[in-house]
C-alpha cells in the first residue's frame, strides 16, 4: 500500500511564505513581459541553431562551424526573421488586408524560406514572403497570441547576394504581383550585382539567359524597356507600364533624331527637354491628376518645338518625313514645311485636259511648254543619273537613257533644272508628309517609283482629320506607283508583301475580293473619281502637290 507523502518545503521555506514575497523582500523585481518574451525567443533561436548543427549518428564530421544545413526545417520566432532590405517589389500589395485576415484564421500555409549572411546572427527572407512576414508580425504585436509568435521556415544555405535577389525576383514574378517599375529596377539592380560578383561586364543576351535559367521569364525587348524607363524617364517611372513604354520610347527616339538634325546631342535632349517635362508631369500626378503617356509626349514635343523654334505643324511633318525617309537632310526637312505653291491658274486649267489625254495616249503642245517652265526643285538639289522612269505601269521595261527636254533646258539664271524623275520623287515625299500618310508608305526599290502604298496603321483614313485630302492623296500616290498592275506587283514586290498578295488574288477572282474589301474599309473613295474641285482648290497644299505630281507624270511618261 502506497502512502502519500508531502514534498518537503523548497529550501526549507514554510508553505505559508510565497516565493514572490521573499524575492521582493530581498530587492528582486520581476522582469517585464517584453523582456521575458525576448529571452524566450533568444533561447528558441539558440535551440534551433544547435539543432541544425547536430551531425548524423555515424558521421565523423561536425557541423559545428557550418553556417546552415540547406533546406532544413525549423520553427523560428517571427521577430528573429528580418525583411529582405533589397526586395525588388516596392509597391504595396493591394490584397494585403485579405492576406492578413487569412493568416489570422489559418496561419501561414506556405512556409517562409530564410537564409543568413555570413557573420550575421539574424535570418533574412530568401525568396519572397515579405508581405506574409509583415502580416504575421503585426498579428503577433496586436494580439500577443502564441500561435503568431513563431512560424515554420525552410533554411537555405547562403549562396550570395545575387542568388537572394534573383530568388526574390523569380518568386514575385511567378506571383505576378510586381509593377513594371519594380521589375525594371530589380532587373537592372540584379545585372549590376552579377557584374560586381563576377568582376566583369555582362552582355544583355547573357543576362537574359541567366534570368530564364532562374525562372524569370524576360526577353531583350523587355530589358530594353526597363533600361529606357530607369535611365531616361525615372521621374515618371512609378506610373509607367509595359504598354505605355512601348508607345513612349519610339516617339522619343524619333524626336531625338529630329533634335540631332538640329545639332542637339542625346544627353542634352534628355537633360534639358525630356527630364523637365517628366518632372512636370510627375508633379501633376502627385497633385491628383491621372497619368497620361500622351500628355507626357505632348509636353516633350512642346518643349522641343520651343527649343528648336519651329511650329507644332511643321514638327509633325518633319517627324513623318524622318520616319519614312531617314536620309533626308535638315535643309530638305525645312523645305517640306514650306511646300511649293499650288500651280498657277493657267497651269491648273490645262492640267485636267492633260490628264485626260494621258489616259488616251495623246500628246499636246502644253506638255513641252510646261516642261520648259518647270521650277527649280524646292526639296533637293542632289543630282542623280538621268533615267526615263515608267510611272504608269504599262511598260516596266521601257527605261531609257535619253535626256528629257527638262534636263536639256536651263533656268533663267543659267543653272540646270532638276531631272523630272527627281522631282517626281520629291513630290511623292512632300505628299506623304503633308497628308500624314507615313504609316501607309512602304519602300519597294523594285517598283517603278521605289514605293508602294499600303494600308494605314492608325485606322481608316475616312475617320481621321482631313479625310478627303488623305483619301485623295493615297489614291494619287497608289495610282502613280503602278501598284494596281498585277504584273508589276508580281515582279516588283516580295512574295510576303500584303499588297502583292491582294492584287494577285484580285486579278484571278471573279467576285468582290479581299483587295476591294480592304480598300473600302481602310481607304474609302475611288481613284477613278477624284474630285476635280478638290484638285483645283488653290488653298489646299496637298491638292496642289497632287496636281503637280499628276502633271509631271504626264510629262515624263515615255
Amino acid at each position: 500500500m502506497m502512502v502519500n507523502r508531502k514534498k518537503p518545503p523548497l529550501l526549507g521555506i514554510p508553505p505559508s511564505v510565497k516565493i514572490t514575497d521573499l524575492a521582493a523582500r530581498h530587492g528582486f523585481q520581476p522582469k517585464p513581459e517584453e523582456e521575458k518574451r525576448a529571452m524566450r525567443d533568444k533561447f528558441k533561436l539558440e535551440l534551433a541553431r544547435e539543432s541544425l548543427n547536430v551531425p548524423a549518428p555515424n558521421s565523423r564530421s561536425s557541423l559545428r562551424y557550418d553556417t546552415e544545413v540547406d533546406d532544413a526545417w525549423a520553427s523560428l520566432p517571427v521577430t528573429s526573421v528580418h525583411f529582405y532590405e533589397r526586395n525588388p517589389r516596392k509597391a504595396n500589395n493591394e490584397a494585403y488586408a485579405e492576406l492578413k485576415e487569412s493568416i489570422r484564421v489559418n496561419g501561414i500555409l506556405q512556409p517562409l524560406s530564410v537564409t543568413k549572411r555570413p557573420g550575421e546572427n539574424h535570418y533574412i527572407l530568401f525568396a519572397g514572403g515579405n508581405t506574409r512576414l509583415q502580416a504575421i508580425r503585426e498579428l503577433w504585436e496586436e494580439t500577443g497570441d502564441e500561435k503568431f509568435r513563431e512560424t515554420r521556415v525552410i533554411v537555405k544555405k547562403w549562396r550570395g547576394e545575387s542568388a537572394v535577389l534573383l530568388a526574390h525576383m523569380a518568386e514575385n514574378t511567378q506571383r505576378n504581383d510586381m509593377t513594371f517599375w519594380d521589375k525594371a529596377n530589380g532587373t537592372l539592380e540584379l545585372k549590376k550585382q552579377l557584374e560586381d560578383e563576377n568582376g566583369q561586364s555582362l552582355s544583355f543576351r547573357d543576362f537574359e539567359s541567366a534570368l530564364k535559367k532562374a525562372g524569370v521569364q524576360v526577353n531583350l525587348q523587355s530589358i530594353s524597356a526597363y533600361r529606357f524607363a530607369v535611365e531616361r524617364v525615372p521621374d515618371i517611372g512609378p506610373w509607367l507600364s509595359g504598354l505605355s513604354v512601348r508607345n513612349i520610347q519610339p516617339r522619343l527616339n524619333l524626336l531625338l533624331k529630329l533634335a540631332n538634325h538640329h545639332d542637339l546631342e542625346e544627353d542634352t535632349f534628355y537633360s534639358q527637354i525630356v527630364t523637365p517635362a517628366a518632372k512636370g508631369i510627375a508633379q501633376d500626378v502627385l497633385a491628383g491628376e491621372a497619368f497620361s503617356a500622351d500628355q507626357f509626349q505632348a509636353a516633350v514635343e512642346r518643349a522641343l518645338c520651343s527649343r528648336l523654334d519651329i511650329e507644332a505643324r511643321d514638327m509633325s511633318r518633319m517627324l513623318t518625313a524622318i520616319e519614312r525617309f531617314p536620309n533626308m537632310t535638315l535643309e530638305e526637312l525645312r523645305k517640306l514645311c514650306k511646300p511649293t505653291p499650288p500651280a498657277s491658274s493657267a497651269a491648273s486649267a490645262q492640267a485636267p485636259s492633260a490628264i485626260l489625254r494621258a489616259g488616251r495616249g495623246e500628246t499636246g503642245p502644253e506638255t513641252t511648254a510646261h516642261a520648259k517652265a518647270a521650277p527649280q526643285s524646292d526639296i533637293s538639289k542632289t543630282r542623280t543619273p538621268t533615267v526615263s522612269v515608267n510611272v504608269t505601269g504599262n511598260n516596266p521595261s521601257a527605261a531609257q537613257q535619253d535626256p528629257s527636254p527638262v534636263e536639256a533646258g536651263a533656268s533663267e539664271s543659267g543653272s540646270p533644272l532638276p531631272a523630272p524623275e527627281n522631282r517626281v520623287v520629291e513630290l511623292v515625299q512632300e505628299i506623304v508628309v503633308q497628308a500624314g500618310l507615313g504609316s501607309c508608305y512602304e519602300a519597294a526599290p523594285d517598283m517603278p517609283l521605289g514605293y508602294v502604298m499600303g494600308f494605314p496603321k492608325d485606322g481608316p483614313l475616312d475617320l481621321k482629320e482631313q479625310a478627303q485630302s488623305r483619301q485623295a492623296a493615297w489614291w494619287v500616290l497608289s495610282m502613280a506607283s503602278s501598284q494596281f498592275d498585277p504584273d508589276i506587283c508580281r515582279a516588283g514586290l516580295d512574295e510576303a508583301n500584303v499588297w502583292r498578295g491582294l492584287i494577285l488574288e484580285e486579278s484571278d477572282a471573279q467576285t468582290l475580293g479581299g483587295l476591294e474589301l480592304e480598300i473600302q474599309h481602310n481607304i474609302g473613295g475611288q481613284g477613278e473619281f477624284l474630285a476635280i474641285p478638290w484638285l483645283m482648290n488653290t488653298e489646299n497644299p496637298i491638292a496642289g502637290a497632287c496636281l503637280s505630281l499628276l502633271s509631271l507624270i504626264r510629262e515624263v511618261r515615255p
